[in-house]
């Protein structure tokens, strides 16, 4: 056993020192997820080779392993939902379709948010009354907002402007949700955004983050949303998974689904 928790804290070693050299966020997971491994492995080493040894408090033990136990099942639960989401069909003929920003290199679109515009103009292309709404403001090592990165993805692949829509102020998924509801108000003249609930909206955004950006805009106020997951990089979905179950746990914590 105590061989198995040796293997496994080393792979998440070396998988965070990965995510460290392609400078991925919230890798500090599998620093951690090694430690941890690591140590129990240890522990358990020490108590074989030396019995009489000092050894943790029973109670100590009890409360670890219900701990373990929740976390396990939590995981399970929140990862399946997550993956179940991946798979989901976007409804057909759609009013609108928010894309869901990503990072910007300078004024072109990182992997992900390529991603992300390839999917929705997949889409755009298949129904031509749905409108877009491109949603995303300007973060750091963004020389243009990521709004406007994608209409210019969008526009020279042949979308025309006018089925393009752009909000420029979100930095958050549900700034994203809450802003291009009142964009769409505004393209109709309509005087608040709740006037929007009721159309049939999908949300681009890559695989992972499709149930939580669905269960934000239902919370929100959104009557009729679907997802619609577009791939995101193989190389980096185990890390993905992990952190978004850490993402929609946040999200329960703050009550924002």
């Amino acid at each position: 056993m105590s061989n198995l928790l040796f293997a496994a804290g080393s792979i998440c070693l070396l998988y965070f020192f990965i995510l460290v050299i392609k400078h991925v966020d919230f890798c500090i997971i599998w620093l951690l997820g090694a430690l941890v491994l690591c140590g129990w492995g240890a522990y358990l080493r020490y108590r074989i080779l030396f019995p009489a040894g000092r050894a943790l408090p029973k109670v100590m033990c009890v409360i670890l392993g219900v701990v373990m136990a929740i976390g396990v099942l939590s995981f399970g639960i929140t990862e399946g939902r997550i993956i179940r989401a991946m798979y989901a069909q976007p409804e057909e003929e759609l009013d609108y379709m928010i894309v869901l920003g990503a990072q910007v290199k300078k004024t072109a679109p990182s992997k992900a948010l390529r991603l992300r515009l390839d999917k929705a103009y997949a889409y755009l292309q298949e129904h031509p009354d749905t409108i877009a709404v491109l949603s995303g403001g300007q973060g750091s090592g963004e020389e243009i907002t990521e709004a406007d990165c994608m209409y210019q993805y969008l526009t020279e692949q042949g979308i025309p402007g006018e089925r393009l829509l752009l909000e420029n102020r979100s930095t958050t998924t549900r700034e994203n949700l809450i802003y291009s509801a009142q964009v769409i108000a505004e393209s109709r003249k309509e005087q608040s955004a709740e006037q929007v609930w009721n159309e049939r909206v999908g949300l681009v955004s890559n695989n992972f983050h499709i149930y939580r950006a669905v269960k934000l805009a239902e919370k929100v106020g959104y009557q009729d949303v679907c997802g619609i997951a577009a791939p995101s990089d193989w190389r980096l979905q185990i890390h993905y998974m992990v952190r978004e179950y850490f993402a929609v746990l946040k999200a329960k914590i703050r009550g924002d689904i």
